[in-house]
């Protein structure tokens, strides 16, 4: 054993929340190694913001997360906005903010991001070892991790940063909850969130390719309704986009369960839809259903929507009936569909669920089953909405815990 090497720092998973602990406690002087299973450190932020890595939000806040919002609050606290953002100003990463405060590299590519991470590390010490993945860690006076090869390694600090099964072909797996275990985790259920979902009615592949402005409900006119205002895609299996997407991490549980109802309103920012279509119709007495839609709706949205509604195409809305006034301002303002199934795993974004929160210190992140280990990131039973939330939370995470374990 006393060939093993030893480390100061040992971090599973060259990620964002990996890089940045790497980084961090290089920087304060630590021995450290960072493994990663990959041929290649951040893949996920290669892939992030389809190539253009959106890398933090100027409105994010404890709000837009699920899961245990308490330890993602203590998070932003340690590593808000103004410093994500000056950290990566002081890498050398020039960004722009975009629509809804979305942050980007200015030179509009993932590489400049995730290069900027790895030189940095290079720069301050950090040994990368890629194609190296850690199949056992256990603990006594150091901690001993086992790679798939049967090399053996030692370390005073352990870092899980393995990430979620999200996205395998981008590096994905179960392996950080198979090593939490081992020091005595229990893993909240898992299930994909970023995520576009199927739905029952197959006439919904007519509208493939187009988009709209929609407020999205989930369990509509119930109490446990879900709602996010946004873009949603429609496709040849069912809906995506950002809005969907934002939804999506509450339906994983109750999908096992059985279907549930999603509606999408058109107008969200006319409150009474029936007095606006009337309204309409009197302005346009001569129009046919499809006319009536002319400068409201996508064609084909207007067209499958009137098939819905079961509206009769070449009637002058002159001559529509009471029920026909409340079917039409029912459907634009609470179109139904029936989710049927989440996306596979391969389309998912991120994951809900992980590490179970209540096992970790808020504070520093340190494992409270398993002293001197500490778990970053998507592991752990936090998810944010789309916009660069779940990168700004992995930033932090792996701030946070590096400035959380005991100077040398």
């Amino acid at each position: 054993m006393n060939d093993t090497p030893f480390y100061d720092v040992l971090v599973i998973g060259a990620g964002a929340s990996g890089l940045m602990c790497a980084l961090q406690s290089a920087r304060r002087g630590k021995k450290v190694l960072l493994l990663e299973k990959e041929k290649q450190c951040g893949r996920k932020i290669l892939v992030s913001g389809n190539g253009r890595c959106n890398l933090t939000n100027a409105f994010v806040c404890a709000a837009d997360y699920r899961g245990n919002t308490q330890l993602a609050q203590a998070v932003l606290r340690h590593f808000p906005f103004q410093k994500c953002l000056d950290f990566f100003h002081q890498l050398g990463v020039l960004t722009v903010e975009e629509e809804n405060g979305r942050i980007f590299p200015r030179t509009g590519k993932s590489t400049a991001v995730a290069e900027a991470l790895r030189l940095a590390c290079a720069e301050a010490g950090v040994e990368l070892r890629t194609e190296s993945e850690a199949v056992k860690i256990e603990k006594k006076k150091t901690f001993k991790v086992t790679l798939a090869d049967g090399q053996m390694l030692q370390a005073k600090y352990c870092v899980l940063a393995c990430g979620s099964k999200a996205y395998p072909q981008a590096g994905g797996s179960e392996s950080g909850y198979k090593l939490a275990r081992q020091a005595g985790h229990h893993i909240t259920p898992v299930f994909q969130t970023l995520c576009a979902v199927n739905v029952k009615e197959k006439a919904v592949a007519r509208l493939q390719g187009v988009r709209a402005q929609v407020k999205v409900t989930l369990w509509p006119g119930t109490q446990k309704a879900v709602s996010n205002e946004g873009e949603v895609l429609f496709t040849a299996y069912g809906l995506s986009g950002p809005a969907v997407l934002n939804v999506s991490g509450f339906l994983g549980p109750h999908l096992a369960k059985g279907a549930v109802p999603i509606a999408l309103d058109f107008f969200a920012d006319i409150p009474d839809k029936e007095k606006f279509v009337r309204a309409r119709a009197a302005a346009f007495p001569g129009r046919n259903a499809k006319e009536f839609f002319a400068g409201l709706l996508h064609e084909n949205i207007a067209n499958l929507l009137i098939d819905f509604a079961g509206v009769r195409k070449n009637l002058p809305v002159s001559q529509w009936t009471e029920n026909t006034f409340k079917t039409v301002a029912k459907n634009i303002g609470a179109w139904p569909f029936t989710v049927t199934a989440l996306r596979p795993w391969s389309e998912a974004m991120a994951a809900a669920g992980g590490v179970n929160c209540a096992e970790i210190n808020y504070n520093t992140l340190e494992s409270l089953c398993c002293p001197g280990l500490y778990i970053l990131g998507e592991l752990l039973d936090v998810d944010g909405r789309s916009g660069g939330f779940n990168l700004h939370f992995a930033w932090g995470c792996g701030y946070t815990a590096a400035l959380a374990m005991p100077e040398e």
